[in-house]
């Protein structure tokens, strides 16, 4: 594998009095990492790290997912999704957002794929992530082998940047990077938002297995071209 794109997906909330009382999910962990573990890694994160408030500037953009905090939406559960694709655009891993788009997340996503050596890690903020990696792995050693990928800004992100950050960061000045864009998971996100209007009112166990179930259908899709969009139509 050579490259890994995650990004968030705020339109993939629920709302919190959507409750959560039909019992467990079919695919708990399979796509959608279990929220125990997630929490728990945040909270270890959190931890050792001095928490980063406020947003993230480059250039002359704001970006809201540079940050790191606490705060949680009152009338929401899952704020959305953070999703991991390959360069190909194959869903890999995603997990239930629960304090925005955090820093931690996409931490928890490179850590859990990092047995498929990918060689390059893209974000839209890649310039302000990758120091936050850094400072992570050298606090926490089971996290050090991540510092053996590279960065790699997303090459339409990184026309928002400054100047600067985009020559040094940008995917497209990366050695060995080939045409890769990074932006990959946007189109997967496209396709998941298209379940925005249903999930956001179903319970906690439906949604996930919802998602699931569509991630299965688009990476069939992926294999399969002939095969229409939508796992029910499969």
């Amino acid at each position: 594998m050579l490259a890994v794109s995650a990004d968030g997906n705020m339109k993939l909330y629920r709302f919190r009095r959507s409750g959560s009382s039909d019992g467990s999910a079919f695919f708990n962990g399979l796509f959608v990492a279990e929220d125990s573990a997630v929490a728990a890694f945040v909270d270890k994160i959190q931890r050792s790290l001095k928490n980063t408030q406020g947003r993230g500037t480059c250039g002359d953009s704001q970006w809201t997912a540079a940050r790191e905090t606490s705060r949680r939406a009152s009338k929401l559960d899952e704020e959305g999704m953070e999703v991991a694709v390959c360069r190909h655009g194959f869903l890999l891993k995603a997990l239930n957002m629960y304090r925005g788009e955090i820093f931690a997340y996409p931490l928890y996503l490179q850590k859990e794929l990092m047995p498929a050596k990918a060689k390059f890690f893209a974000m839209d903020v890649a310039c302000k992530y990758w120091p936050y990696m850094e400072k992570a792995a050298s606090v926490l050693p089971a996290l050090q082998e991540l510092t053996t990928m590279k960065p790699f800004l997303s090459v339409m992100h990184a026309r928002a940047h400054a100047t600067k950050c985009e020559i040094i960061w940008s995917g497209k000045n990366q050695e060995g990077a080939g045409m890769t864009a990074g932006e990959e998971v946007e189109q997967v996100n496209s396709y998941l938002s298209r379940c925005a209007l249903t999930t956001k009112y179903m319970s906690k166990a439906a949604r996930l297995d919802m998602f699931t179930v569509h991630a299965m259908g688009w990476n069939r899709k992926k294999v399969t071209p002939s095969i229409r969009h939508f796992p029910q139509d499969m």
